[in-house]
């Protein structure tokens, strides 16, 4: 069942989120303490330690020299959930907003999947609201949106069990 949730702060912060109540209840507080300490990465795993509600991203992927790769291959993801797994973990443990596509089907492959091409594996996600992208041909980037982020969320608690 999808409940949703919106508050308004009264400094001007606003959050909105939509998905499973243990989702909701951790994107909540990551953003509430976002809010009580300022500058502090409050959504990532690190930081809530024994929550039990944040998947482990850090025992799913591993970066090495800038590229952030899963650990292992599972055989009930498809190259695209790969995709949208990395792009989460990026987005969680580093930081980054989006990643350059060429660095991203790097990490598709390096992670033990064969992409054709990431435009065309990315289509279905893109049209769903789970990925945008922006730019063109080698100046492509992909920004994994709010939906999107759930997705993986989702996908890698069923693997991190």
């Amino acid at each position: 069942m999808n409940y949703k949730l919106r508050i308004k702060h009264p400094s001007g912060a606003e959050f909105e989120a939509e998905g499973p109540a243990e989702f909701i209840l951790s994107e909540k507080e990551g953003f509430l303490n976002s809010l009580i300490a300022p500058g502090k990465g409050a959504s990532a795993p690190e930081a809530q330690p024994g929550t039990g509600s944040e998947p482990g991203w850090g025992a799913l992927v591993e970066t090495k020299n800038g590229l952030t790769t899963l650990r292992n291959k599972h055989p009930g993801v498809k190259a695209g959930e790969a995709a949208l797994l990395l792009m989460a973990a990026e987005r969680q443990l580093i930081g980054r907003p989006e990643i350059r596509a060429i660095t991203l089907s790097k990490a598709v492959r390096t992670s033990g999947y064969a992409p054709e091409r990431l435009d065309r594996l990315l289509a279905r996600a893109t049209r769903e609201g789970l990925v945008k992208a922006s730019g063109t041909k080698r100046n492509r980037a992909y920004h994994i949106t709010d939906k999107g982020l759930e997705a993986a969320w989702l996908e890698a608690r069923k693997l991190d069990r």
